[in-house]
């Protein structure tokens, strides 16, 4: 179908009068043909319109429908395509603030998690880019797993990943990251046994607490976290920024 639908699009105006022309002669061509075999079977004045309509409108009509299908389902690709990443098959950057931005102002409460993979970039230059993306893989697995389905999800850019957890208190976000800071398993063409592990920083919702402040927050948190030696979740607090404060100046 994607094949003829290439052929059917005219890249000119020539192109576009010459597959005009072609279609019309072939829509003669049926009517000649049907009339010739059927004109002489007796057939009374109705009986020859449905089976005209039957035997040469029905291939146009199921033509267009195969068409329109093609359509919707190329829409439907092209707005997934849109809205997902192309790797992880998670939400993409766009759509994960588009979502999150509505959780956090309906003011329930709620965590923010950003997740980075550690070394990732070793990982790059040790085993290859190949091995890289199926530990992007992996990790979206594995997040996807550790969440449900009224969470938020997404891979934010390069090996970060964001979840907004809804309806959450601290203490069931402390356990959900714990778990996930973890070795996460993957393989590569050449090699079997790789684990990559993620540190997470996070933020708790407020009523006046906008969704680029728990951004803030919980990145001023990763950040604490790579510093301590990766692999572990921490929680921002008011300490934890000063801290980070003095470390940059």
């Amino acid at each position: 179908m994607e094949k003829l639908m290439r052929w059917l699009a005219p890249r000119s105006a020539i192109g576009f009068v010459v597959r005009l022309l072609f279609l019309i002669a072939l829509v003669a061509a049926a009517n000649i043909t049907f009339a010739m075999i059927l004109n002489d079977r007796g057939l009374d004045r109705l009986g020859y319109s449905l089976a005209h309509a039957f035997f040469v409108g029905g291939p146009l009509i199921a033509f267009f429908l195969a068409v329109t299908v093609f359509q919707v389902r190329l829409q439907r690709q092209l707005w997934r395509l849109s809205r997902k990443d192309s790797l992880t098959g998670l939400n993409n950057r766009r759509t994960f603030l588009d979502l999150a931005a509505k959780l956090a102002a309906d003011k329930n409460l709620g965590v923010l998690l950003l997740l980075d993979a550690d070394w990732f970039k070793m990982i790059n230059d040790t085993y290859g880019h190949r091995a890289g993306d199926i530990c992007l893989k992996s990790i979206a697995y594995t997040l996807r797993r550790n969440v449900r389905e009224e969470d938020v999800l997404g891979r934010i850019g390069g090996e970060e990943f964001a979840i907004y957890l809804r309806n959450t208190t601290p203490e069931q976000a402390r356990v959900i990251s714990e778990r996930l800071t973890k070795p996460i398993p993957f393989r590569s063409d050449q090699y079997e046994h790789l684990t990559v592990t993620l540190s997470i920083g996070a933020a708790v919702s407020g009523d006046k607490v906008s969704l680029d402040e728990m951004f803030a927050k919980a990145d001023s948190a990763l950040y604490r976290a790579k510093l301590e030696g990766r692999a572990r979740f921490i929680f921002w607090d008011e300490a934890l920024q000063m801290g980070r404060m003095s470390v940059s100046a």
